[in-house]
């Protein structure tokens, strides 16, 4: 791909090379036709003057040769005349030049010169290409006395049009060479402002760094030195217009984000706007970038970036904002560290324990003591048959914690969960293959128990079983099978077969599986149900 200096120079010398035949054909042309008719009309001018000198019939009437000579040289001296012959009133020659006289060709057939109404050009394109004009001699009352034919050599003109073409062709070039030198020049200052970047590798970076703005999670904001928001990502449009932030309490749209709404805006949103509390000079004027700055934004607690930037060479600055919910983070890191999980377990069990408090209470109340110490005993011995099934087979007391948490939680969910009976699992003595176990168990329950939510059969099965080299962890749900289109994807970071979800989970199942050498697969469909299987190693 040819460079913009490249593309610039070509054009030049295109434009140049254009102008150039514009002169050697049409212009030169024209040219040569105007000097053609102008030195005609002299010639013509000058034999119709010498014509109709009263000297020059004297003499004819008196035959005075002499006499003659004498007049027509006068006429041979002039610039616009190199030639002439004079013939008497029946054509015979009184006169004619000796250095340069009229051609016997050219008086024997006049009748080319009385056609071209006073004079032509004869032999334009050969070296003795010539002029000719002719002109009556009156005899002063009404007759004719002779002829008077006068020649202009076009060489003469030639040699001027050729000086002037080749003067016309070097101040052209000329024009070119420093027509070239001020692209050279204008380019430099050109690529010296775009980073010494083409206009192609501009619009790639352009569509790519749109692209990567739009794919962050983070809302991006740019202002320029007037305090105008002048662009931002998707992501900053829904946090500030669409999302969870009240737009009263802004006073306008603070987002430009190229659509048709926010083009009929008459006034960019001003920084003011969204950070209220923060003077906007400080932050443009900053020599260091402010990371981690927690202020309130609308209505929700965010951590913002402010990173200042100013172009070298360019008095222009800006500012780059970068910004998201506290709340976000929060939960990202408990997807991240599995605390989501405990914390969902213990809300699961406490809900739970609540509902049977009350029942406990109104039997209490109604002094129902046998029917309480029945319920009591349903209690107990439900609550130990779980606690003996997922024991016996789970060695490991977090595994077998976590599990038990995940049956109150399924309770709580209205989902029957079940552990097969080819489950087992000993007690596993590295503590980050066991957090990961958990990490991986806890998103694929979770994902089951919301796609089973809805559906008139809600059944998750779950298998843990423990290999020589490997353990390997199923999840299967009877819930709504997985879009074709998304099983490709869904183990990458933000999709998700959710609604409202954020696309972390199942991205982070991988990952730890990742950790040891391991990997999950997926297979889903109406008939038979979806199931997750995860494989990990236990030497890593």
């Amino acid at each position: 791909m040819l460079k913009l200096r490249t593309k610039i120079a070509m054009l030049v010398c295109s434009v140049v090379a254009a102008i150039l035949l514009l002169n050697h054909y049409p212009v030169s042309m024209n040219l040569r036709q105007t000097v053609a008719q102008t030195s005609g009309s002299a010639l013509l001018d000058l034999t119709q003057q010498f014509a109709d000198s009263e000297e020059l019939r004297l003499a004819i009437q008196s035959a005075d040769r002499a006499r003659l000579a004498q007049l027509a040289a006068r006429l041979e001296s002039c610039t616009n005349c190199s030639g002439l012959a004079v013939l008497s009133e029946d054509g015979g020659l009184l006169y004619n030049s000796q250095q340069d006289g009229i051609e016997t060709e050219i008086l024997q057939e006049r009748k080319i010169i009385s056609e071209a109404r006073g004079y032509c050009l004869l032999n334009p394109d050969k070296k003795n290409a010539a002029l000719y004009a002719e002109s009556v001699i009156s005899d002063g009352v009404g007759g004719s006395v002779g002829i008077v034919v006068a020649k202009l050599k076009y060489s003469h003109n030639q040699e001027g049009l050729q000086k002037a073409q080749r003067e016309l062709n070097a101040m052209t070039i000329l024009v070119m060479l420093i027509a070239l030198l001020f692209v050279w020049d204008l380019t430099d200052r050109i690529k010296g402002t775009l980073l010494n970047l083409e206009p192609a590798e501009i619009a790639k970076l352009l569509v790519e760094r749109t692209a990567l703005l739009d794919a962050v999670r983070d809302g991006i904001l740019t202002v320029d030195e007037s305090g105008n928001i002048v662009h931002a990502n998707r992501r900053a449009h829904q946090m500030f217009f669409r999302g969870s932030y009240h737009k009263a309490d802004m006073t306008e749209d603070p987002i430009s984000d190229g659509s048709a709404a926010a083009e009929q805006h008459s006034e960019p949103a001003k920084f003011s706007d969204l950070f209220r509390d923060i003077p906007f000079e400080n932050m443009l004027l900053r020599k260091e970038s402010l990371f981690d700055y927690e202020c309130r934004v609308g209505g929700d607690s965010c951590y913002v970036n402010f990173i200042p930037i100013e172009v070298d060479g360019s008095p222009q600055r800006s500012l780059l904002i970068t910004c998201r919910p506290k709340q976000e983070l929060l939960r990202f890191a408990e997807d991240i560290t599995g605390v989501r999980s405990y914390v969902e377990a213990l809300r699961a069990q406490m809900h739970e324990f609540n509902n049977k408090l009350q029942v406990v209470s109104g039997l209490v109340h109604e002094q129902q003591y046998e029917e309480l110490k029945e319920y009591i005993d349903g209690l107990i011995h439900l609550k130990q048959r779980e606690k003996e099934c997922i024991n016996g087979r789970i060695k490991d007391p977090i595994l077998s914690a976590f599990l038990l948490s995940k049956f109150d939680r399924a309770a709580e969910q209205k989902v029957d969960l079940i552990l097969t009976g080819r489950s087992g699992c000993g007690r596993i003595e590295n503590d980050a293959l066991v957090q990961d176990i958990v990490v991986i168990s806890g998103n694929l329950l979770e994902n089951a128990f919301d796609a089973t939510q809805g559906c008139a059969m809600r059944t998750v099965t779950m298998e843990l079983i423990e290999r020589q080299n490997d353990i390997m962890i199923s999840v299967w749900n009877s819930g709504n099978p997985i879009d074709e289109g998304l099983i490709e994807h869904i183990f990458e970071y933000g999709v998700s077969n959710k609604v409202n979800g954020n696309g972390i989970g199942l991205y982070l199942v991988q990952k730890a599986c990742a950790r040891h050498s391991g990997y999950v697969t997926v297979s889903s469909d109406p008939q038979s149900g979806t199931e997750f299987v995860a494989h990990i190693s236990k030497d890593v």
